[in-house]
């Protein structure tokens, strides 16, 4: 049973249930509704999900179809599992590709937190398929609606902090520092958050590669600032996605109340990731990473290979000559307590 209050009201969900807040039609979305609930419709009469995505995915869209289903999605928690017996939130839960994961183990109750309704209808439905709904509660709902009190031993908000001021008011910054003070309102004394995200810094960007929530190019590599007033003169919107440097973050996150803080290096980004390094100390992390064959770099909006790795490799090398490669990987996993 994981418990929470929805605005005056006590909520209690059971395992293998699914609670939905009422209200908000705003969410993040990588593919039309209606198409998703035609999958989840496919899968919830017993085609296999797997075969489903692929029919749908595999040949009309790669780079969301390797999101979806590439075993590099959970290697982080591969490498960094949670404690037998841990209770684990998914902020963010998406495709359900680590929730899902993590239920496979059968050592953790997770709960999967949502809010797009035909993406934890999809979750549910291949949980339900795979036998896993004893393991899972299911949430759809905005996490900072949501007040769980402390009740969690891990958080994992993968690919989240950059989109929340995307669909909620205020200044950027402020919303993202709310969105962590709730982060760890949620955890338990001694209790983890996994963040993976992007670096605005990334090496990639400074060379002029796309911004992964944008698609342009270089904008959101400048301070926020600059990023927001070049965007605007783009698009005439306003900039609501941001990453931020390795300093950045570090602020962002001690400010939030965080008080240990371990980063991790992953190339070619947290997405799909294949390498992942400890950052700390820095002359290990710098030394590791020219013993260590370098992942090609991709494109993060449509995952096509980046033309000219081995000049990458180069710069990379350069960079952990002199033990600064760490503040220019392509993306970070942070451990937060």
């Amino acid at each position: 049973m994981v418990n929470f209050r929805f605005e005056t009201e006590k909520v209690e969900v059971p395992a293998g249930k699914l609670w939905a807040a009422p209200g908000k039609t705003d969410h993040y979305r990588d593919t039309a509704a209606e198409q998703l609930w035609s999958i989840v419709a496919e899968i919830q009469k017993g085609r296999p999900w797997q075969d489903v995505v692929t029919d749908r995915y595999a040949q009309n869209n790669p780079w969301l179809y390797r999101i979806i289903t590439s075993p590099a999605r959970d290697l982080f928690l591969r490498q960094h599992p949670p404690a037998p017996g841990s209770q684990v939130l998914d902020v963010g839960a998406g495709w359900g590709q680590i929730a899902l994961s993590l239920a496979r183990r059968g050592t953790t109750m997770v709960t999967a937190l949502e809010p797009t309704p035909e993406r934890i209808a999809f979750i549910q439905a291949a949980a339900t398929q795979e036998r896993l709904v004893d393991q899972l509660h299911f949430v759809q709902a905005d996490f900072q609606d949501i007040n769980f009190g402390s009740a969690f031993d891990l958080i994992c908000c993968i690919g989240v902090l950059e989109w929340v001021p995307k669909f909620r008011p205020g200044e950027p910054r402020v919303v993202q520092l709310d969105f962590l003070r709730h982060v760890r309102s949620a955890l338990r004394p001694g209790g983890k958050c996994y963040l993976g995200i992007e670096n605005r810094l990334g090496l990639k960007y400074l060379l002029g590669s796309r911004d992964d929530h944008t698609g342009q190019s270089n904008v959101s590599v400048l301070d926020a600032g600059l990023a927001s007033a070049k965007h605007h003169a783009l698009t005439g919107q306003p900039l609501r996605a941001f990453t931020y440097t390795h300093a950045e973050y570090q602020a962002l996150f001690r400010e939030a109340g965080f008080v240990e803080i371990e980063t991790h290096a992953a190339f070619p980004d947290y997405k799909l990731p294949q390498l992942i390094l400890p950052c700390e100390p820095s002359a290990a992390f710098n030394k590791a990473l020219i013993a260590q064959t370098i992942p090609p770099e991709h494109d993060g909006v449509d995952g096509h290979t980046l033309p000219h790795s081995e000049e990458y490799i180069s710069h990379y090398h350069s960079l952990a000559a002199m033990e600064q490669a760490q503040l220019f990987c392509p993306s970070f996993f942070f451990v937060l307590q």
